[in-house]
């Protein structure tokens, strides 16, 4: 099937149920992906949606749109029917490239096994910027004497969120390095310029545990910290930003990691996942401390010129 043999045709008025019929029949129980595309079309950013034809039958979507947060990338989720070859693939992003009010670089995110859309994308020049892991912990009761014998002797303090929530000082410095770290981690897609009161509310949010997340406190200075959210998955927590004023500091971290592995024990709770980005210095930290579960992997791959 040549390139010219497939109509393109742009969607101005999505239909949502109509796209997650045809989700649930292409991408099958693939829920990362499905949930994605969605996203791109439901946020008020979207760009654009275009379809793909072959003989009057919908073989293939793509949509793009900005974030926000992360506002120097245009994010896009391409998604087609079961086929052979990538011509469909190439006509989609094609008309993506030709809108007229595209803004580079291009990004977007799909399953390391996805190996068809993986080797087009390498093959019309995206590159691979970013791995995510998402593996479980099972909770189990650690033992700090065992794991960290000179924890006791060290100068330093472990404080839940809870403690810190009415002091000023700490919380203001908390959300100035948790913001730096994100920073630092996500340069290859820098965030936007957002208020202080704003990287507050995605601290202290609704779903973030207070009493399970955890500050290392030396000399009235934060040395570490470590987020913990609800989940919605029964009997599972999830691990949130973790980091240090310093890379050499990285064992605190460990050591709040651990606590909240116990903390989550006798809580109950069974599993903690986690979201780790190979960009993330102090959760690859993390990953390689602890004994995670295997978990499939979401590559993050850019193309900054056409």
């Amino acid at each position: 099937m040549l390139r010219s043999d497939y109509a393109i045709k742009r969607n101005n008025s999505v239909n949502i149920e109509f796209i997650k019929d045809i989700l649930s029949k292409w991408v099958w129980d693939d829920d990362f992906t499905y949930r994605y595309f969605l996203r791109g079309v439901h946020i008020k950013n979207n760009i654009c949606t275009y379809e793909a034809y072959e003989d009057k039958k919908l073989v293939g979507l793509i949509t793009a749109w900005k974030s926000a947060f992360h506002p120097s990338c245009t994010y896009f989720s391409m998604v087609t029917k079961q086929h052979t070859g990538n011509e469909i693939e190439a006509v989609l992003i094609e008309a993506l490239y030709n809108f007229k009010n595209i803004q580079l670089p291009l990004q977007t995110s799909i399953w390391e096994s996805s190996y068809g859309l993986k080797t087009f994308y390498e093959e019309v020049g995206f590159l691979e910027v970013r791995r995510t892991y998402m593996p479980l912990l099972r909770t189990s009761k650690m033992d700090f004497q065992q794991v960290f014998p000179d924890v006791n002797e060290q100068d330093i303090s472990i404080q839940d969120f809870d403690s810190i929530d009415n002091h000023k000082e700490l919380k203001f410095k908390l959300i100035n390095l948790v913001r730096e770290n994100y920073e630092i981690a996500h340069s290859v897609n820098p965030v936007g310029v957002h208020s202080f009161q704003k990287w507050e509310e995605l601290i202290f949010n609704e779903d973030t545990i207070k009493s399970g997340s955890f500050v290392i406190l030396k000399n009235n200075e934060i040395q570490a910290y470590s987020l913990l959210h609800y989940s919605n998955t029964p009997i599972q927590f999830e691990f949130g930003w973790r980091g240090c004023r310093k890379k050499t500091d990285v064992r605190n971290m460990l050591i709040l990691t651990a606590s909240q592995i116990n903390y989550a024990f006798e809580k109950g709770v069974k599993y903690i996942e986690a979201e780790v980005d190979t960009t993330d210095y102090f959760s690859v930290e993390m990953l390689k401390f602890f004994p995670f579960s295997p978990a499939p992997t979401l590559l993050t791959v850019q193309k900054k010129d056409i």
